[in-house]
């Protein structure tokens, strides 16, 4: 292996929100840092969400550009090894023989798909995930039904670091089994399932799949100028920016849980084994071989509404003055658009609150508590498939460095909230860089020297009690409203 300051690997993660892309060292040490916003977030009646993969791909290029010239100016000029990207998990982009997009990303809230995945889960026969209109698979086939004409020029069915994969190498048509899984193929049998051929979409369409960080192609001449990157750069199979949440968070044993604290709530369990299906459930089979079920919610950071009267502009501050409201018996639960598609799944689901907050902060106190009790139901129903869930629970995403939040976390679960150094998926996908290029394919080699734990934060036993009394009249609020 290079000295750690000759060799540097780069994570690249396209949100909802922004881009994030990471350099560091094969033993974890951090050497430079990007962000760029994604301002262009369309949202419409019928649960439509889109966004212009054109806008990804300019973040991508200014926070490359930026890393580059970081590590340029660095005292041991460290060299890049690898680059791999994360995204979304579910978000549809169609593009041409040329690569060239023909219209907007489906986000992976999406909604408009009910009625598509409702015939195809009829037709499909027996498949071990039920489809929502989260899947991409749901939405390639409302493209192709809605827009015939546009769906005969395509050429590329693929997710957002598939797409972004392309346009570093040149070369598009190439997955990875963690981002193919939500538009059909499943992993334990390395092919596509019946509900691919039922919806009609052409196996000529359809990515070939690859190990996430298994080398997949280079960086070519003509994007070198564009992103700053040098030219033959190895480019390295990515993965949905859930399961490089969880290798960022340093789970790597079983029942070693991750919850991913982004603009949505994902939830990620290791497992050994298949466990049985449920409604909301899909199973990711990890690059190191266990398997990982997991679920994602609507409701998360971007569902949060931030009351006027609260004084304070930092995150920070907005926590603490809410902490001496926790618990509180307001409860709520928030989204950010119509429709939830787990820990229930109702495609009219709207946010609520009942009971009256004090003041400002208590209301935005209800609001965090409202996380922790989705996370808590989210892995009730892991647990009731099977999984089983350790004591720790591994944090990442934009909230877990939050000290408020990861203790109100820990005394809603129950468990020990962990916070690794780099929560990020960005430092995920910089992992699964390291792992194909630096450690010979042992991705676990690779998180073992690559990550740590700089906070933990156990349950409060003295108030488990009194939030799990709010979380059934959360649970109750729910049921009345039939989100069951």
């Amino acid at each position: 292996m290079a000295n750690e300051i000759e060799c540097a690997l780069l994570g690249i993660d396209v949100g909802t929100s922004g881009t994030r892309a990471l350099s560091v060292g094969p033993a974890g040490k951090l050497l430079a840092e990007a962000e760029a916003p994604i301002r262009h977030d369309h949202r419409a009646a019928g649960g439509i969400h889109e966004q212009d993969p054109d806008e990804w791909w300019q973040a991508v290029c200014s926070v490359a550009q930026r890393i580059a010239q970081n590590l340029k100016e660095e005292p041991g000029k460290a060299e890049l090894r690898g680059v791999a990207v994360t995204s979304t998990s579910g978000t549809l982009v169609v593009a041409d023989a040329l690569g060239r997009t023909l219209r907007p990303a489906i986000l992976y809230d999406d909604g408009r798909g009910v009625e598509i995945a409702a015939e195809l889960n009829q037709q499909g026969g027996p498949q071990s995930a039920r489809l929502g209109p989260s899947f991409s698979l749901v939405k390639a086939a409302w493209v192709k039904r809605h827009e015939p004409e546009l769906w005969e020029r395509t050429r590329y069915i693929l997710s957002p670091s598939d797409w972004l994969c392309g346009k570093l190498t040149g070369e598009f048509g190439i997955s990875d089994f963690t981002n193919a899984l939500k538009l059909g193929y499943e992993p334990e049998s390395a092919s596509w399932i019946e509900s691919v051929r039922t919806a009609g979409l052409p196996a000529d369409r359809l990515p070939a799949v690859r190990r996430p960080g298994q080398p997949i192609g280079q960086v070519s001449k003509a994007v070198a100028a564009e992103t700053g990157l040098p030219a033959g750069l190895p480019v390295l199979a990515g993965a949905t920016d859930g399961m490089a949440s969880v290798i960022a968070s340093g789970a790597s044993a079983c029942g070693d849980a991750n919850t991913t604290l982004g603009t949505t709530l994902v939830w990620k369990v290791l497992h050994n084994g298949k466990p049985a299906a449920h409604a909301g459930v899909y199973f990711h089979l990890h690059p190191g071989g266990l398997w990982v079920p997991g679920a994602a919610s609507n409701t998360g950071l971007g569902s949060i509404r931030r009351p006027d009267a609260l004084p304070g502009d930092s995150p920070a501050e907005m926590d603490r003055l809410a902490a001496s409201f926790l618990p509180t018996p307001v409860v709520c639960y928030m989204l950010s658009g119509e429709g939830e598609r787990f820990p229930f799944a109702h495609p009219k689901a709207e946010s609520f609150v009942e009971g009256n907050p004090r003041d400002a902060a208590e209301s935005y106190a209800a609001q965090l508590q409202s996380i922790a009790f989705v996370e808590r139901w989210g892995y009730e129903i892991l647990e009731g498939c099977g999984v089983r869930v350790g004591d720790a629970v591994f944090s990442t995403g934009a909230a877990a460095k939050s000290p408020v939040l990861s203790q109100l976390r820990a005394n809603v679960l129950g468990k020990t909230v962990v916070l690794p150094r780099y929560p990020t998926a960005a430092f995920g996908a910089a992992i699964l860089a390291a792992t194909g290029s630096v450690f010979a394919g042992n991705i676990f080699e690779a998180i073992q020297s690559m990550t740590s734990i700089v906070e933990s934060y156990p349950p409060s036993v003295e108030l488990v009690p009194a939030f799990a009394a709010v979380y059934r009249s959360f649970r109750d609020a729910c049921a009345r409203r039939g989100y069951l």
